[in-house]
């Protein structure tokens, strides 16, 4: 016979569960800083000047949002270990010089061309792949040298798939109104408190704005968001986390009544 758990032990058990729920979200943080260490560490004997990390791409070759999310944090990351070593190129800008350049596939011949590989202007390149599998995406990221087009080792990495890396992928419902249109009025802010620091993104004084566009239930409450302008350095999912807290007074439509409402929403970072 069963016997039955002290109500203690289900209330820990229980409190146990919400802290890893709550940490999920995180954890990719330090899996993303230990594949940068490791990148680190087989590109320092190579003496770079600049490296640059190309986005993540699965092995269907079209763009993915979270390959491109996954590359920054990994370059930004590297960027912090790196300083004493080697630069790091910015990803947003780079991403922006390789569309300048017309180079849609980073993986492969366009690299090697001699009249493209000056233009990128690093010395090494971060190719790397990305694949969902169950509950997981599998990174795999390759530093090549540019000119010669040297593939060094290979680094593999497995981060837990979270609401927020989907919610990126996922739309919004068309037959929802923007708030503030079709007969739609505003919504206002009830309960909406400030999300916390991300360790990371305090230690580099990273300061700025993350924006959502953000489905609001006629109870008030945010149904549904998806990321629009993001900061990087986990700040992001901390404002995601906090949104998903908060309570609204939501729209009325012209009879007064509630509706649901889809309306852009700024977290702003500061910390002075």
């Amino acid at each position: 016979m069963k016997q039955a758990q002290p109500a203690c032990f289900r209330f820990f058990a229980l409190l146990l569960v919400l802290l890893l729920s709550a940490d999920a979200s995180r954890a990719q943080f330090p899996r993303l800083n230990d594949l940068a260490a490791q990148l680190e560490k087989e590109l320092k004997p190579v003496k770079p000047h600049l490296v640059a990390v190309a986005d993540f791409r699965p092995p269907y070759g079209a763009d993915l949002p979270q390959g491109h999310y996954f590359a920054w944090l990994v370059s930004d990351a590297l960027r912090v270990r790196a300083k004493k070593h080697f630069v790091v190129a910015e990803h947003k800008s780079f991403d922006a010089d390789l569309a300048k350049l017309h180079i849609t596939d980073p993986l492969g011949a366009d690299v090697a061309h001699p009249a493209i590989s000056p233009q990128i202007g690093a010395d090494v390149l971060i190719t790397g792949s990305i694949e969902r599998q169950g509950n997981s995406y599998i990174l795999v990221a390759t530093p090549v040298v540019v000119t010669t087009q040297k593939f060094l080792g290979s680094f593999r990495q497995q981060i837990v798939v979270n609401e927020f890396l989907d919610r990126m992928v996922t739309p919004l419902p068309q037959n929802v109104a923007r708030a503030g249109t079709n007969g739609a009025g505003m919504p206002g802010c009830i309960y909406c408190p400030d999300p916390t620091y991300s360790d990371w993104a305090r230690s580099e004084k990273i300061s700025g704005v993350s924006v959502f566009s953000v489905l609001i239930s006629p109870q008030g409450a945010a149904q549904q968001i998806r990321p629009l302008k993001m900061l990087g350095y986990g700040l992001d999912e901390q404002a995601y986390d906090a949104i998903k807290k908060w309570k609204f007074r939501p729209a009325h439509d012209g009879n007064g009544a509630n509706v649901a409402t889809i309306v852009p929403v700024e977290v702003t970072f500061r910390l002075y």
